[in-house]
Parts: structure tokens; sequence; C-alpha cells
């Protein structure tokens, strides 16, 4: 779903708690951003956050079943990706670097994102993280 209204942009999907819809969730975020005209880099910053956050979902608090519901919103040039599960006692902790291969993923969101954190409610856990940057709409960068 892609909805806009007085300035608010938003976009949700749901998708199948399988290693596949990583996949899905990606493109379906890139889709969504191009469409709102967002800058490349913001976009290709986005879709690697949407790839960690749904990643860990799926492996660390689903179960065969559920699905994923992953959300974007935009709000004064601002861009909120939220990824939630039913695991609120399940919370995500940025690993230190270190020798493992895995357990980055929360340090490389940190590092893209211009904040992130995560809220719980009735259950329910929500990964959110933000993104500024005024997108570029068509148009952007000609005289006037």
């Amino acid at each position: 779903m892609d909805v806009t209204v007085q300035g608010l942009r938003l976009w949700e999907q749901e998708f199948p708690a399988s290693p596949a819809s990583a996949r899905l969730a990606r493109g379906a975020v890139r889709r969504t951003l191009l469409g709102w005209g967002w800058a490349p880099e913001r976009i290709d910053d986005m879709v690697l956050i949407c790839s960690e956050l749904i990643t860990n979902a799926i492996r660390h608090a689903c179960r065969a079943g559920e699905v994923v519901p992953v959300r974007l919103q935009e709000i004064d040039g601002d861009c909120w990706l939220e990824v939630s599960d039913n695991r609120s006692e399940l919370r995500p902790r940025p690993r230190p670097a270190g020798v493992r291969v895995d357990g980055q993923g929360l340090l490389l969101v940190a590092d893209l994102s211009d904040d992130w954190g995560v809220t719980v409610e009735l259950g329910a856990k929500t990964v959110w993280a933000r993104l500024s940057g005024q997108p570029q709409h068509s148009g952007a960068g000609e005289a006037a």
C-alpha cells in the first residue's frame, strides 16, 4: 500500500518470514523511494538498512508461518523504515566489531542511519531507522 496525505507518504507491506523476503522487501523499498524522488545514494542506504532489519527479524524473531510487516514513512524530509515482529522479549543489540562475520548488521544500521531504535508495544517489537535528507523530486535543480 502506498498513500500520500498532506505531505505524509506511507508505504507498508507484509512479507512471509522466509529468507526470500529480504530480497522482495529490498526491491519494494527501492521502488517506493524511487517513486518518491529520493536521491540514489540515500535509497541505497535505506535498502541496505531494510535488508539488515528484515533479515534480523526473520532469523531471530519470527516463527514459521508468521509475517514481517515493513513500513516506510516520509514526512518533512525524513524517511522512517520500520520492521516489526511479535517477539518483544528479544531486543536487538549491536555487537562490537571483532572476529565474527555475523552479528554486525546493527552496527551497519547505526552507521548508515541518522537515528535508529526499538519500540515495544503490546507484545510486539518494531525496529526503526531514520534517514534525513530532502528527496530529489523531478525538476530539482532547474532554473526558476
